[in-house]
């Protein structure tokens, strides 16, 4: 039952939070030309790709650390998580300039917006160290409440700089930029206030925290290419006028991505503590929540995908009505990624990143020799297309790979399911 009342608290949060930008979307197709708005999402696609190595995925490991960690002496994990993700995101911003400023010209992106990009990403995961810390200690409201203001400076600051200002793209790009500054001050500043940071290197932690985090880079980097080789296929092949009307189609269709963040916000602690009970009956329910997670997501991607269909008209320009077709392929990769979600917990929790990375790099390749293949034959919805093919491929290797590789009860589905039910109807009474 707690766990189902945090798991309502992130839906709202995250509808909330995601929903407040997802409010500008109308203004953005009606305001920026397809064009300009696929320099947005180019700005978008660069944020993602530093995310992969500035921060070095330091947030994971808080988050695991929680359940394994002294919790005396976990400040000081979490001070060396702040300073090791500064200082990888200063690397990865100034070799992101360097780059660009030998490639930059070729995708229309200046060096200075490549270290803004890094800078951003570096920002973004340091916010999360203070989100992912209230999750794994199971305090929603908290964690709900950062998350909303954040997408309110996000979404004020590019209001300002596109229609005060007159920025156009660009400011939207800095509105983004600026917020994850601030948010990241903010952020650090709440884990000093509270005690639950100690900034120092200690090199114990330092190792642990790149133990954790140096395996998740192939992973990072993989699910880097999962989410958005769609897109640069796009801008390759039809251009960054196509690139805004499909960028427009999955920012509508990012609905199930965030309703299954939700998710995972409040499985993953339950998740957590049946295994850390190292009780059989705890095991054989976190399996049964797995397997019914699988209908779950599919009936959610339906209703979902339905409501966003009737109105499109109206989240949408007109301009970008060609982006409808597309949203029954965003809704299917979302479900496909909520199954991956659930089960991918394991592989945090027992530290196995490795295998992880293992799994999500030959499914980022398939994928995209998919996508590549898709688009010039049915453009736009040939990219979709291989966005939910790579969704579903990446599904279902992580959980074929957990069953070989956990020892846990998945020849029960049925018990497993009766178990789980039986674990939170008792819990509601």
């Amino acid at each position: 039952m707690r766990a189902a009342q945090a798991g309502a608290i992130y839906v709202v949060a995250n509808l909330v939070s995601a929903g407040i930008p997802f409010l500008l979307l109308p203004l953005l197709t009606r305001v920026l030309g397809p064009a300009e708005f696929g320099a947005v999402v180019n700005f978008f696609l660069l944020v993602s790709a530093c995310t992969a190595l500035a921060g070095l995925s330091v947030h994971a490991a808080i988050g695991v650390a929680w359940f394994k960690h002294d919790r005396q002496d976990l400040p000081r994990l979490v001070g060396t998580a702040i300073i090791l993700g500064i200082g990888s995101t200063i690397v990865v911003a100034a070799a992101s300039a360097i780059v660009l400023g030998t490639v930059g010209h070729s995708i229309g992106i200046s060096p200075a917006w490549g270290a803004i990009a890094a800078t951003t990403a570096g920002c973004n995961v340091l916010l999360q160290c203070r989100l992912v810390l209230w999750q794994s200690q199971q305090r929603p409201l908290p964690m709900a409440g950062l998350q909303i203001v954040a997408s309110v400076f996000n979404v004020g600051l590019s209001l300002a700089f596109v229609l005060l200002l007159g920025w156009g793209g660009s400011g939207r790009n800095a509105g983004v930029a600026i917020s994850a500054v601030l948010m990241a001050i903010l952020a650090v500043g709440l884990l000093l206030a509270s005690r639950q940071a100690q900034l120092g290197l200690r090199w114990k932690d330092v190792s642990t925290l790149l133990a954790f985090g140096l395996p998740l880079v192939p992973h990072a980097l993989a699910g880097l290419l999962i989410a958005t080789a769609d897109r640069f296929v796009v801008s390759a092949h039809l251009g960054n006028e196509a690139l805004g009307v499909y960028g427009a189609g999955a920012q509508v269709g990012a609905a199930m991505v965030i309703l299954g963040d939700a998710f995972v916000k409040a499985f993953n602690p339950w998740l957590y503590a049946r295994f850390a009970s190292e009780s059989p009956s705890d095991a054989l329910g976190a399996v049964g929540a797995m397997y019914a997670s699988i209908p779950g997501f599919l009936v959610l991607a339906a209703a979902v995908g339905f409501v966003l269909w009737v109105a499109s008209s109206l989240l949408l320009g007109p301009a970008y009505r060609a982006a409808t077709v597309i949203l029954p392929m965003f809704m299917l990769g979302g479900a496909f990624n909520g199954m991956y979600l659930a089960v991918s917990g394991l592989y945090f929790f027992s530290g196995r990143t490795k295998l992880l990375s293992s799994i999500t790099l030959p499914v980022a390749v398939l994928g995209t020799l998919i996508t590549i293949a898709l688009v010039p034959r049915m453009g736009v919805l040939g990219a979709a297309m291989g966005y939910a093919a790579t969704q579903g491929l990446l599904a279902l290797a992580a959980w074929l790979v957990a069953q070989r590789a956990f020892a846990l009860p998945w020849n029960r589905p049925r018990a497993a399911v009766n178990t789980w039910w039986q674990l939170t109807t008792r819990a509601s009474q």
